[in-house]
């Protein structure tokens, strides 16, 4: 049995800090490379002392987004990138941001 775990899939996110201005907008960049025709493209929130947690998914045919994000969190995906954009910038948006890929498998048997 082989499994390739797409070795050419990447995710790639700016570095450094994103400056935004209470009630402006931000966005976020993701970018990514995969051979999957339908890939599922993840953001994670990380809040001072707290794990990731789960906020949306995209891909080509739906959209899944966890209610308290619902109303000022949005991310569009397009060919290779998924960015986030945060509306109405609070305090408590501080925080790291995650864009996460979901691995591709293909099992040979």
């Amino acid at each position: 049995m082989q499994r390739d775990f797409g070795s050419q899939d990447t995710v790639t996110q700016s570095t450094g800090d994103v400056i935004g201005y209470e009630g402006g907008s931000v966005t976020l960049s993701c970018n990514f490379t995969t051979s999957d025709s339908n890939p599922y493209l993840f953001w994670y929130i990380q809040c001072p002392n707290d794990p990731p947690k789960y906020m949306l998914r995209r891909d080509k045919y739906s959209n899944d987004t966890v209610q308290e994000y619902k109303k000022r969190f949005n991310a569009k995906l397009n060919t290779s990138s998924v960015p986030l954009t945060i509306e109405d910038v609070q305090l408590c948006d501080s925080a790291v941001y995650y864009c996460a890929l979901r691995l591709t498998v293909t099992v040979t048997l």
